[in-house]
């Protein structure tokens, strides 16, 4: 059987959560039952509003998470490793966890 081709992410006909997101862009103020139907006229895309509620709260959860200065998460094993590699040459230059824990507050 023969694939499917994959849909372009950065288009918004083929993308619903872009398309919110760029409906949202244009119109910071409008209501959830706003963005969807605008989404169906601009876009064609059938979509409730839970969703436009669901893409609107992962973008102000990125948007606060630069504001505070929060680190990203670590995702991939290969951040893991890297950061359990810092976190053993932090404890060999102080001594201790507690001399190393101090440190860390102190740089908050």
């Amino acid at each position: 059987m023969a694939k499917k081709a994959k849909a372009d992410r950065q288009d918004p006909r083929s993308n619903k959560s872009l398309a919110i997101r760029e409906i949202v862009a244009k119109m910071p103020t409008a209501k959830a039952s706003e963005v969807a139907a605008a989404v169906k006229s601009e876009y064609g895309h059938n979509i409730s509003t839970t969703l436009v509620y669901l893409v609107k709260s992962k973008s102000n959860v990125k948007t606060a998470a630069k504001k505070t200065g929060a680190a990203p998460a670590i995702g991939s094993a290969a951040d893991w490793v890297e950061s359990i590699k810092l976190a053993r040459r932090l404890l060999q230059a102080t001594g201790n966890v507690e001399n190393a824990v101090a440190i860390l507050k102190a740089v908050e």
